[in-house]
This record gives structure tokens, C-alpha cells and sequence, in this order.
């Protein structure tokens, strides 16, 4: 055993030697190197009560044992303190620290009264020597002591790990063991009642977890290292003087501005050597005007100049003279006042390319703008494809979602960005089969299921273009009170445009015609968002939604989903419009209007507004060419041309006449009537 003692003593030891001469002591916070020397002369204590031969040894050994477990808990808290960033006060460090001593002048009245330890005697166990006592009455203070700043060292990591972030985790974590083992340590030597102490192993593996904190660098001391580096720093120069304004010492910065600086004796006043007037002329100033800032020239550089007070706990303690190099700011200044004029033009032309190209940046941005505006409309017509009975979906959602963002009073910027929320909040539903959108009857727990799955699709689709889009896509079918999908969050963790869509939506769920179901009432509809206040919508943004729904006395809003769309079709040959209203007749949300040549189609365009215009391109008083361009004189309105001519490369032509599309005869029924729809959708989206 008695090698137990001696390797626990040689850790501590070796650790003292590796931190004193491995690391920069300058650097080395010095409450760490006072933990190091005090767990060094702890574990020297322990081996030399082990090797005592006479109780009068064993009590001087156990005295120094005592100088070091007397003041370790305490250093240790401190030093801890000092890592989680926590000031301890002055008057409360003294009254802690004078328990100390007093507990150790405790310590050293043993073998000469019964204050601390009594019955005292020596034996031996597995060829070491034990001291054998029983404690006395004062004992109980060093209780107080470890026990003490144990439980205040345990509070500090655990609030630190749960409260604060700018200290390592890891680091923590370790402290935490080391406080730990030093508790289960001591507890294990007082209840096991062994000979062998288990406090030197405890205490060498303290000395091996502290220096392994250090290396990880949270020890350093950053007063001195930022000290360090200002001493080093070969940008700026420091003077120090005490508060009589006698020389402290300067780095290697200023020894280079003013080598004489070199003769100046520390603790004396500044001697006015050459080149030092200029220093002894500014710190005058100081001291009868105040002014801190100055600037000298020396040969063919100039520095920047500050004088500042040193400060030791609030007291004044010193001067500091900062100086920067300069040069190139001061040659520029003095470029700038020489030459004023070649400046000002070289100003005004760099202005002139700025504003230029500020102007094509914004220009690219607009661009850049269109076509992300184009994208989204292209993905919303995406979706509201797959569902003719709820074509437009998206674009009412939008309007309704910009309507009550309107009326909470966000900015345009804001009140857009829902808007755009709106056209893409049901892009998942691509992911869902056609069979379950459009099933006329009520869907299976699996189809629902199915359903279930477009937020998430839509999250994923719009995450790489937009994120906020992609956000509302994902939650606007979560419910205020929890019991949404996909994620059932609730309240106010529901993001605020993804609550705004999740009323937008149900109300134009419950005005539209569906596959399922007919447009319900606007008093039921009104009935069913009232009910749903806090529970399925968030109360305030239900409130908006039960406004607009008031005010709307006639059930305006609604009319979005019913509007007839009117297709005039422009054709000489009468056929033809009798297979094109076939066509159409099952579609009631659309009027077919006749005209028999691009003459015709003229004056019903100057009486009647009309979605779409079908024309042929041969007929024989105006052909459609010659029809289109007089349309386009006057109106925007999208042009569809009908051609027999299969062996055209039409596309690219029609469009330079401001076509936006062309169907070939015979006309194939499903084409007719997608090409009607995607026209006249674009045509509702633009206006």
C-alpha cells in the first residue's frame, strides 16, 4: 500500500511540473495553480502519515494534509465560478476565506487540545501507518466547508448547463465528475471505516481532470492573454505610466517609433530625449484640457494617438498612451485636399456606373421577380388541374389569406408573400391520385389517410425554392387546438401564415362546389367558423374571416367560384360551331357566343367582354392573322387560333402575333377543353 500513496503523491506532483513548465504561467489562471499546489501538498501529506513511525509524525503530517483539504473545496468553487462566468464578491470571499483559516487553526491545535481531534494514536494496517482519532467538537466546520461548497459548486454547473450556452458542455460535464468523485470519495472513506485512505486517488485524478480542462484552453486566464497580445501586437503601440506619470514600459512597437525610449528608466518620469517632446507635449495637454485624442508625424509616417486611464477595481491606477500607424488614411486626406477637384470628378463618375449598375440589378431583380411569380402560378395551375370542381382553389385561398393579412395590418411586402403562400399551400396534392381528389363520395379511412400525406409532399417539393412557402404548406391543415395534421402542434406554435391559409381554406372548402358536395349557404358557413374559434382556427384570425363574411352582403366573395366564362369562337364555317358547343355543354360554367368572320368578332368585342377568343386562321372576308392584329390593338384577351394544317411549325410564329395558343381540326374533345381552361384561369389570375 505503501506505493498506493507514493504513485497518488507523484501524479499530483508530475501534474504541478507538466502545468509549471509546459504552458506560459502569465497565461495559467491562478486560481488553477493554487488548486495544483494545494492537491501536490495533500497527497505529500497523505504519504508521510503513511510512512510515520511515531504519532507526534503522523499529527505534522495530517497538519499538512489539513493545508491543503482545508482551502481545496473552496479554491475549487472559485475557480468554478470563474469558468461559468460568475462574480463572486470581495467582502463574501474574505468571510469565506477566514472560515478557512480559522478551521485550519483548528487543525493545528491537534495533539495539543481536544478542540478538533482527541484520543489520537497510531496504527498499522497492510504495512502502512494509520492515524487512529475521534473528532472533536470543531470538527463539524470542515463539514461545513466541503459540504458547503460542494452544494454551491453543484448548483452553479447544473445552472450553468441548463441556463447558460456560452460555456463548453463538455467542460461542465467534467467539472461535474470531478465534484462528484470528490463527494462519493470522501463519503466512501468515512462509511467504509477502511485503513486506506481513498482521498489521494480522488484527489490525483482531480489533478489529471483539471489539467485536461486546461489543455482544452477554458483556464487560460483572458485578462492576461488579452494583455499578452497587446504586448505583442505589432500594428499599435503602448506607454504605460502610473498615476505620477512615472515610465511603466512600452512594447516593441514603440521602441521602433522612438528608439531613444530605450535609455528611460522604469518608475522615473520620462526623460525628454529626441523624438519624446512630442509625447511630453500631448500628455500635457491632457492634464490641463482633457484631450485624449492627438496626432503626430514622425519622419514620413503618421499615428493616430490616445490617452486613456488604467483602472484597478474602479480605482485609477495608471495612464495608457495608444498608438496606430496611420500613414495611408493621412496620405489619402491630404491626396483628397490637394487634389479636391479630380476627386469630386472621379466621385461623380463612380456614381454615375453605380446608378447604372443599380439600375441593372433592379431591373434583373424585376425580372428575376416575374419569373418567380411565373413559377408559383405555373404550380398553383398545376394543382388545381387535377380537380375541375375546384379549379381556382389555390387563387381564392390566396385572395382571402392577402384579404384578412390586409386587415391585420401587415405591410404590402408581407400581405404578397401570404399571397404567393396561398397559390402553393396545396402543391402536395400532386403527390395524391386523381381517383381519391375527385371521388364523388365520402373517402375511406385509407384514402383520408392518403390525404394526409399533401402537406408534407408540398413541404418537401417548395422547401429548396421558398422556405416560408414551403412552412405554410406544411401546417396549414394543423388545428389550434392540437388535433391537426401532420405534426399536431397547437396555438401559437402554428406558424401565423399557416393560420391564416388554415381559415382562407376552410372557407372556400365550404363555398365551393365539390365532387362531394354542393357550395353550403353563407350563414352556415358563418356558423361552422364561429364554432371553430379556438378549437379548429386561431380566435383572432376567425374573427377577421366572420368580418369579411358580415360585410359581404351578398355573398360576393363566393361569386368567385360561379362567374360565367364567355368563349367567343370566330369561324366561317358553322360546323365547326356546332361541334365546338358540343363539346363545351357539359361544362356549365362556360357560354360559347358565335361569330362568323373576324368582322363580326370585332363589333361583338367593342358591345360584350369575352374570356377567350377561338379563331381560324382561313377565313374568307378578314382572315384570323389579319383579325388578330386588330384585336391586339385593343385588347389583351387570350387568342386561340384553329388551323387544318398539320405540317406548320406554328407555335413560335403565332406568338410573335400574340397568340397564346392553336388547336388543330378535328378537334379532339379533352384537348378543346383543357386548352379553354387553362386560358381562361390564366386569364382570372392575371386580371
Amino acid at each position: 500500500m505503501i506505493y498506493y500513496y507514493l504513485i497518488t503523491a507523484l501524479v499530483t506532483l508530475l501534474c504541478l511540473i507538466f502545468l509549471i513548465f509546459h504552458f506560459e504561467l502569465n497565461k495559467v489562471n491562478y486560481l488553477l495553480m493554487i488548486l495544483f499546489i494545494l492537491l501536490t501538498i495533500t497527497n505529500g501529506g497523505f504519504l508521510a502519515i503513511a510512512l510515520s513511525e511515531t504519532v507526534s509524525e503522523a499529527v505534522l503530517a495530517k497538519k499538512v494534509c489539513y493545508f491543503g483539504a482545508c482551502f481545496l473545496p473552496v479554491v475549487l468553487l472559485f475557480l468554478v465560478c470563474e469558468i461559468c462566468n460568475y462574480k463572486v464578491i470581495m467582502w463574501i470571499r474574505r468571510v469565506i476565506y477566514s472560515i478557512c483559516f480559522f478551521v485550519y487553526a483548528m487543525v493545528l491545535s491537534i495533539g495539543i487540545t481536544d478542540w478538533y481531534y482527541k484520543d489520537i494514536s497510531l496504527k498499522e494496517v497492510d504495512g502502512v501507518s494509520v492515524l487512529v482519532y475521534d473528532y472533536g467538537s470543531f470538527h463539524v466546520l470542515f463539514y461545513i466547508i466541503l459540504f458547503g461548497s460542494l452544494f454551491f459548486e453543484g448548483i452553479i454547473l447544473l445552472y450553468t448547463l441548463l441556463k447558460k450556452h456560452a460555456v463548453s458542455r463538455k467542460n461542465l460535464y467534467a467539472l461535474l465528475l470531478l465534484s462528484v468523485s470528490n463527494v462519493m470519495a470522501f463519503v466512501l472513506v468515512r462509511y467504509i471505516h477502511s485503513g486506506i485512505e481513498i482521498m489521494p486517488l480522488a484527489y490525483a485524478l482531480d489533478s489529471i481532470i483539471l489539467l485536461y480542462l486546461f489543455r482544452r484552453g477554458m483556464m487560460y486566464s483572458i485578462d492576461d492573454n488579452i494583455a499578452g497580445s497587446l504586448a505583442e501586437n505589432e500594428n499599435s503601440g503602448y506607454i504605460m505610466f502610473d498615476n505620477r506619470w512615472n515610465y511603466l514600459g512600452c512594447n516593441a512597437f514603440v521602441t521602433k517609433v522612438f528608439p531613444d525610449i530605450k535609455d528611460c528608466v522604469v518608475d522615473r518620469p520620462l526623460k525628454e530625449l529626441q523624438g519624446l517632446h512630442v509625447i511630453f507635449e500631448h500628455m500635457n495637454h491632457y492634464m490641463n484640457d482633457k484631450k485624449d485624442t492627438f496626432s503626430i508625424q514622425i519622419d514620413e509616417k503618421h499615428y493616430e494617438g490616445k490617452i486613456e486611464r488604467i483602472r484597478y477595481r474602479k480605482n485609477p491606477s495608471g495612464y495608457i498612451i495608444e498608438l496606430k500607424e496611420d500613414t495611408d488614411n493621412w496620405k489619402y486626406l491630404n491626396l483628397l485636399t490637394d487634389h479636391n477637384k479630380e476627386l469630386q470628378r472621379f466621385q461623380s463618375e463612380l456614381e454615375e456606373k453605380v446608378e447604372e449598375q443599380t439600375k441593372e440589378i433592379r431591373e434583373q431583380q424585376e425580372k428575376m421577380r416575374e419569373l418567380y411569380l411565373q413559377t408559383i402560378l405555373a404550380i398553383s395551375e398545376s394543382v388545381d388541374a387535377k380537380d375541375r370542381y375546384t379549379s381556382g382553389h389555390s387563387k381564392r385561398v390566396a385572395k382571402y389569406a392577402g384579404m384578412i393579412a390586409a386587415r391585420m395590418g401587415k405591410s404590402k411586402e408581407e400581405q404578397d408573400a401570404i399571397y404567393h403562400a396561398g397559390l402553393m399551400h396545396d402543391v402536395g396534392k400532386i403527390r395524391i391520385p386523381d381517383e381519391i381528389i375527385n371521388k364523388p363520395g365520402k373517402l375511406t379511412d385509407e384514402e383520408f389517410e392518403m390525404i394526409k400525406v399533401h402537406p408534407i409532399a408540398g413541404f418537401h417539393i417548395l422547401n429548396n425554392i421558398s422556405t416560408d412557402n414551403a412552412v405554410a404548406a406544411k401546417y396549414h391543415h394543423e388545428r389550434y387546438d392540437g388535433k391537426g395534421y401532420p405534426n399536431g402542434i397547437a396555438g401559437e406554435m402554428i406558424p401565423e401564415v399557416a393560420r391564416i391559409l388554415g381559415v382562407a381554406d376552410s372557407y372556400d372548402a365550404m363555398a365551393s362546389n365539390r365532387s362531394y358536395c354542393k357550395a353550403l349557404p353563407q350563414d352556415v358557413i358563418r356558423s361552422e367558423i364561429e364554432k371553430g374559434k379556438g378549437t379548429q382556427f386561431d380566435p383572432e384570425i376567425a374573427d377577421i374571416m366572420l368580418q369579411m363574411i358580415d360585410e359581404d352582403k351578398e355573398y360576393k366573395l363566393r361569386e368567385l367560384t360561379e362567374n360565367i366564362k364567355r368563349i367567343l369562337i370566330v369561324d366561317d364555317d358553322e360546323e365547326n360551331h356546332v361541334i365546338f358547343k358540343e363539346i363545351m355543354e357539359d361544362e356549365p360554367i362556360y357560354e360559347v357566343i358565335s361569330a362568323s368572320g373576324g368582322r363580326q368578332a370585332l363589333e361583338i368585342l367593342k358591345n360584350e367582354s369575352v374570356d377567350l377568343i377561338v379563331l381560324d386562321i382561313k377565313m374568307p372576308d378578314m382572315n384570323g392573322i389579319e383579325t388578330l392584329e386588330y384585336i391586339r390593338e385593343k385588347y389583351n384577351t387570350p387568342v386561340v387560333f384553329m388551323t387544318s394544317d398539320k405540317s406548320l411549325t406554328l407555335s413560335a410564329d403565332f406568338a410573335s402575333y400574340g397568340c397564346n395558343d392553336y388547336i388543330t381540326k378535328p378537334f379532339l374533345a379533352l384537348v378543346v377543353k383543357e386548352v379553354v381552361h387553362n386560358m381562361t384561369e390564366t386569364t382570372m389570375i392575371e386580371g
